[in-house]
């Protein structure tokens, strides 16, 4: 929901160069939303509620027999399906084939964001005549035009977001292929890094969709997508799918490893 808002805030300055933009009484509404979302899930906390509605006691065996569930977090032993007794989600000591699947949306990301950044992802008609943006030129020219914060939050969302996010999920793939000796909680930190901001990437997705539905006067005035649009949507979507599909512990056990090999 705060995303879409950013959203509607630059697709309303994309707007007014062409027509008046009022406010009313629903966007206070859905601001107000949107504030009261964001405090409820800062203050949700998941683990009390599972502990709560479906209350487990520990089992009382070896740390080493325990497995972790990565759905409900409960850590204790599976049952004879070999499923979570909580949530019933199938329990792996790690993920299997995670560093595969995570390799190859990766990979699949990088080639996706080259069309993404070379391509139009915005066509607009006007008049007749066809204007195209690409990603960079569209945040060039809401610099020029004097909107530089609103440059800036497009800027860092749609193009500083996606390829830090292929930066750090090479780094955390590298580091864990090769056994480096890296700090493990930086490389833990980054992860989080990742996962939170994956999300602002939708941005200039939803600013597109908003233009589509506001600016359509026939051969006057129309908004479309360009190219691009699919290639950037794929290309956000391989990358949140590459951080999910990354077993965290996979890290843990590499840092071990190569504390065991150096000390050898």
């Amino acid at each position: 929901l705060d995303i879409y808002l950013i959203g509607m805030g630059v697709a309303c300055i994309k707007v007014q160069e062409y027509a008046d933009i009022n406010v009313g009484n629903a966007f206070f509404a859905y601001v107000m939303m949107t504030l009261l979302t964001l405090v409820t899930l800062i203050h949700l906390n998941l683990n009390q509620l599972w502990e709560r509605f479906y209350p487990r006691t520990q089992p009382k065996t070896s740390p080493y027999e325990m497995k972790l569930c990565c759905a409900c977090h409960y850590t204790g032993l599976p049952d004879a399906r070999g499923r979570c007794p909580r949530c019933h989600t199938t329990l792996h000591a790690r993920q299997p084939y995670s560093l595969q699947k995570t390799w190859a949306a990766l990979i699949a990301a990088i080639v996706m964001l080259f069309p993404a950044n070379m391509l139009p992802i915005s066509i607009l008609y006007v008049n007749g005549v066809r204007m195209e943006d690409t990603i960079f030129s569209g945040v060039v020219s809401l610099a020029t035009s004097g909107n530089i914060p609103i440059a800036a939050i497009v800027f860092i969302a749609s193009i500083l977001v996606p390829f830090t996010k292929v930066i750090v999920m090479l780094f955390l793939l590298i580091s864990i292929q090769f056994k480096t000796q890296h700090s493990l909680k930086t490389r833990m930190r980054l992860l989080r890094l990742v996962t939170w901001i994956g999300r602002w990437s939708m941005l200039d997705l939803f600013v597109i969709a908003l233009m589509m539905s506001l600016v359509n006067r026939d051969q006057l005035l129309s908004f479309t997508m360009g190219p691009a649009a699919f290639y950037f949507g794929a290309a956000v979507f391989l990358t949140i799918l590459a951080v999910e599909w990354l077993d965290s512990r996979l890290i843990w056990d590499a840092h071990a490893t190569g504390n065991a090999e150096y000390t050898d």
